[in-house]
């Protein structure tokens, strides 16, 4: 992280404010959302900022949306197994992206960044997580992963809804070759209507 020096400049000379964020932003009511491997790190921003709240004052994260996460672990699941080649990415796929991104000396498919439910993964407490909408793909190998994340969130009274989309595969929702499918446009409102609920304030609603 860069350090702030005088005048909303930082080390670099660069302005740390954003005019649009400035003048339209809320940095005590952020949601952070994540797709694919990008899931993974909203997941860990979150639990970081949870768990150091005053550090990342005054940025509070109410919410997360985790789509498709590039979730895995040691001990492989139903649809890992079922789903060993499916498309886009198979499980040799996945595994030398774990590889190419984790040290040797680190490497293990339950490392905290690769599963958020390996037993010692750290961090706060799961019923101190804020609401976590996950999106899911019928034909993606690393949708049951996420699916029981969900489900031990609920357990502790975390809302975690899933959205599970058929006919669909990973990143169905996120590349531009899927972009104008009807799965891939619902996915974007469903989104929106469940964000929704923790971004507005009563007389200053968003519009979609």
């Amino acid at each position: 992280m860069m350090s702030k020096v005088g005048g909303g400049v930082d080390t670099f000379g660069a302005s740390t404010v954003e005019p649009w964020i400035a003048a339209h932003g809320d940095p005590a009511r952020c949601v952070l959302l994540g797709v694919s491997c990008g899931a993974n790190i909203a997941d860990f921003v979150t639990r970081k900022a949870v768990e150091d709240a005053k550090q990342f004052d005054p940025v509070k994260v109410v919410a997360q949306v985790l789509m498709y996460p590039f979730f895995t672990g040691s001990v492989p699941t139903h649809s890992e197994i079922r789903l060993a080649n499916s498309y886009f990415y198979d499980k040799s796929t996945c595994l030398l992206a774990w590889r190419l991104l984790l040290s040797e000396k680190e490497f293990s498919l339950d490392h905290p960044a690769a599963n958020p439910l390996a037993p010692g993964r750290g961090g706060p407490p799961l019923k101190c997580m804020p609401p976590t909408l996950t999106i899911v793909a019928e034909h993606d190998c690393m949708r049951d992963r996420a699916i029981a994340y969900s489900e031990e969130l609920r357990k502790v009274n975390v809302d975690a809804p899933v959205l599970d989309y058929k006919d669909t595969v990973h990143e169905f929702a996120t590349l531009d070759v899927f972009l104008k499918t009807p799965q891939a446009q619902a996915c974007a409102e469903d989104i929106a209507i469940w964000m929704k609920k923790y971004i507005s304030l009563r007389g200053h609603e968003f519009s979609y």
